[in-house]
């Protein structure tokens, strides 16, 4: 079976003709190593000019095919094409769809030709084009045309493959070329560099109103790993910090869900999950994907069954450990058992925090078929941001396969988060030996360091920090400051005399038309799972003990684009030492 890029039709296609080829390519047993993309949607997205071609189809030592689909019935008055929805409703065309799929292979072939110049076997790929009629006969000749670019729904009684074989054959055929190129290798070239533009999703805002929106375009492995979960009805995804662990969550959620498999997105974080809640709200399948912070949804179970008032009596008279550990699973099985309530896919965030028995005994009943039988995807750093778990990685991860001993399992090794030099001393100051991931390519603003002696040093610094970005333009939705204390406990708290902004916790509400700007704080544990373009870290006392490297991993990987550091003048030889690894030849073998 071909490989579909994207898996599925983009959400937007309503051609029932498109959905129809989409499905015949993707379910011909015969396109094995055949590599299919669905360009639908390219001319709204950017402005790449192969936009307007429905299908492209790299086939090994066959060549690359521009496919034109048009359902429905069409006619040809006068050089004047028209077609005929099932609606009845005719449509003119602007120009043949003969014209439309050559423009496309020629900008395609351009493209292809000018991108590998150096490289000749690329360079000199077959590249065809087609029409498919999949609602009619068309037995129509014209020397606009050949025979064999027409596949029309008389040839398609046969699988799909059969065609387009023959198309390849006949194109070859004409230019005299034999059958050799494209290898898969060649292949494998075109389709990295056609795929990045043909499916993008967006990220999540970095701040609770999300003011800042951008589309990012997958990563290769990031699709792989899609892949992989879609291949697999289990999988356990692990990477770093900044290596998109969220956003694939997501992206699979909603895929899932859109699918018509009722999904449930979990998280540990009440930020992330607020995020999560808000950004399934977007989508509109609120009726097939549910999510946000794990104890709170399982809470609001509880809360619906016959046993809320006993336990809400027992909410009442106990806290902390015991709440979480003890009383939250025992009700929420009772609750969950009762109402047969189940979903038939959970995706777990933040993992790291959340492979806990107590934890695991509770999914194990809220996904039909269980741990073992149901479908779930699990992405977890089991590095350093178990910053709620004592717990060795390893240990976790043996937890999780008493419950399911058979997954697939993935990894994500590039950081597509943050710039070079904020991945690079992130990686430094928390300790590690070599970066946990591959190093982006955008190099971006150095890592600015702030020393202090004193807490008046340091709430002077802070001051002027945020004061000369405010002066430079940087927008106030766009930082965030963090620090591993509680905000009566940090700096940022005792900010006194004539200000021209303020410091808020992120939860605190806020005047929407505010004249002074109001910056958000954080603390590093409530901020995991989030990010920002510039985050500010202050309170650094130390980063020598393990605690405060996980610390610093958390809470230095948060930022994207600008990275500012406030930490106490003790540390400054431990940091020297650790800025000094980078010019060792262990350190420089990254991932």
């Amino acid at each position: 079976m071909a490989k579909m890029i994207p898996a599925h039709p983009d959400e937007s296609t309503v051609s029932a003709a498109e959905r129809k080829i989409f499905d015949l390519l993707a379910n011909d047993p015969d396109t094995k190593d055949w590599t299919v993309i669905h360009s639908l949607g390219l001319t709204r997205r950017g402005s790449k000019p192969y936009g307007e071609v429905d299908f492209i189809v790299l086939i090994p030592s066959g060549g690359v095919f521009c496919l034109e689909v048009k359902g429905g019935g069409v006619t040809c008055q006068q050089g004047l094409w028209t077609t005929t929805n099932r609606e009845g409703k005719i449509i003119e065309m602007k120009r043949s769809p003969f014209m439309q799929a050559r423009e496309g292979m020629f900008t395609v072939k351009n493209a292809v030709e000018k991108e590998f110049e150096a490289e000749p076997p690329v360079r000199a790929t077959i590249v065809g084009s087609g029409v498919i009629f999949p609602d009619i006969s068309f037995t129509i000749d014209s020397p606009e045309w050949e025979r064999w670019e027409v596949i029309d729904q008389q040839d398609l009684r046969q699988p799909i493959s059969v065609s387009l074989k023959r198309m390849a054959r006949e194109q070859r055929k004409k230019l005299g070329v034999a059958a050799t190129e494209p290898s898969l290798a060649t292949i494998r070239s075109i389709r990295q560099f056609l795929r990045p533009d043909f499916e993008a999703v967006v990220t999540r805002s970095t701040q609770l109103q999300e003011t800042e929106e951008r589309l990012l375009k997958l990563t290769e492995e990031q699709y792989e790993a899609l892949d992989l979960m879609a291949d697999n009805e289990r999988c356990l995804i692990e990477g770093a910090a900044g290596t998109g662990k969220t956003m694939l969550a997501f992206e699979y959620a909603r895929r899932s869900a859109e699918a018509g498999y009722r999904t449930l997105l979990l998280c540990y974080n009440k930020l992330l999950g607020n995020w999560l809640h808000s950004r399934i709200t977007e989508t509109g399948l609120s009726g097939f994907l549910k999510g946000g912070r794990y104890y709170q949804l399982l809470r609001e179970t509880i809360l619906e069954s016959f046993w809320a008032t006993e336990f809400l009596e027992k909410e009442q008279n106990n806290s902390g450990n015991e709440l979480f550990h003890i009383i939250h699973p025992f009700y929420g099985q009772l609750a969950l058992e009762a109402s047969h309530d189940r979903f038939e896919v959970i995706v777990i965030d933040e993992a790291q925090d959340m492979l806990k028995q107590s934890i695991l005994e509770v999914l194990n009943i809220w996904l039909a078929g269980g741990l073992v039988k149901g479908r779930w995807a699990i992405f977890g750093d089991f590095q350093r941001q178990a910053i709620f778990e004592n717990s060795p990685g390893d240990q976790l991860k043996t937890l999780l396969s008493s419950y399911c001993p058979d997954f697939a399992k993935g990894r994500l090794r590039i950081n597509c988060r943050n710039t070079r030099h904020i991945g690079e001393e992130t990686a430094l100051l928390s300790g590690f030996n070599s970066p946990p991931y591959r190093l982006g390519q955008v190099d971006g603003l150095a890592v600015d360091y702030y020393y202090y002696n004193s807490e008046e040093k340091q709430i002077a610094s802070l001051g002027d920090i945020l004061h000369r970005l405010l002066q430079d333009g940087v927008k106030v939705g766009d930082m965030v400051v963090l620090s591993p204390s509680k905000f009566e406990n940090s700096c940022a708290s005792r900010m006194t005399g004539e200000l021209d902004f303020r410091i808020a916790e992120v939860n605190t509400p806020t005047p929407t038309r505010s004249r002074t700007p109001v910056i958000m704080f954080s603390t590093i544990h409530a901020f995991k799972g989030m990010e920002s373009p510039v985050i500010i870290l202050c309170d650094v006392e130390q980063i020598d003990a393990t605690e405060a490297q996980s610390l610093l991993y958390v809470g230095m990987s948060r930022a994207r684009s600008l990275l500012i550091v406030l930490l106490h003048e003790q540390t400054k030889h431990s940091v020297k030492l650790a800025i000094a690894r980078k010019l060792e030849e262990g350190w420089k073998k990254s991932l």
